[in-house]
């Protein structure tokens, strides 16, 4: 069996930590298979609230057998023009799948598209730390699951109906984010199915307005009067 920790702490005691992830409670609905694997979103359903269990996760409901044909021969070349160090150990995305170098030699590598977990039993600690009902924080833990390390305080959402829509302002510097318009897609794919938005609107605001300088204030003035004694 492999454990695969899910916090901050245990990532840090097991010696893994990965500044680039986010360790927070995952959103998910029990018994759907969307957001987690199947093994996990099964055993879900009928979890109490802030009850610790341990579930174990055959590999058949996990992330499946190795398959020997995801293991392909890349040209180092071609890692290179796409600024990929190509060494061993190294991940790597290619057309839109993630893979890792596990050979390389002689301007050849063979990167294993399989996800890391593939072939292996898993263990989960798990901890249904909160059930959310209202539809507001639903919107914004799914925009955060999409929009991974955005400040939610940056983010404005506006509902109306007939059809059914949201409006999402995200913060400008958001253009800059690789691989938006896919996120935007997806974002817009869960709150379609989640919460029933018929339109999922997006828009980035550039405020330029000059603000206006506060007036100044005039303090008055201690006035000092002084007198001179005539002899």
């Amino acid at each position: 069996m492999n454990r695969l920790p899910t916090l901050e702490d245990v990532a840090r005691t097991e010696h893994i930590f990965d500044e680039k992830r986010r360790y927070s409670p995952l959103l998910c609905r029990a018994g759907d298979e969307k957001f987690l694997i199947k093994g996990l979103a099964r055993q879900l359903v009928g979890l109490k609230l802030n009850t610790p269990v341990t579930l174990e996760i055959p590999v058949k409901d996990a992330y499946g057998e190795r398959d020997t044909s995801k293991i392909e021969m890349v040209p180092a070349k071609r890692l290179r023009k796409a600024n990929i160090d190509p060494r061993v150990g190294t991940h790597v995305q290619l057309s839109g799948r993630n893979g890792t170098v596990i050979w390389a030699g002689g301007g050849r590598t063979r990167v294993d598209f399989n996800h890391p977990l593939a072939g292996k039993d898993l263990i989960f600690d798990v901890t249904v730390t909160e059930e959310l009902t209202d539809d507001e924080t639903i919107q914004k833990e799914i925009i955060s699951r999409r929009f991974p390390g955005i400040n939610l305080d940056e983010v404005k959402t506006e509902t109306s109906e007939d059809p059914k829509t949201i409006t999402i302002s995200l913060p400008n510097y958001m253009i800059f984010m690789e691989g938006l318009a896919i996120s935007k897609y997806t974002l817009g794919t869960d709150l379609n199915e989640y919460l029933g938005f018929e339109l999922v609107k997006f828009q980035e605001i550039f405020d330029y307005q000059k603000k206006e300088e506060p007036e100044e204030i005039e303090t008055p003035s201690e006035e000092i009067s002084t007198s001179e004694e005539e002899e």
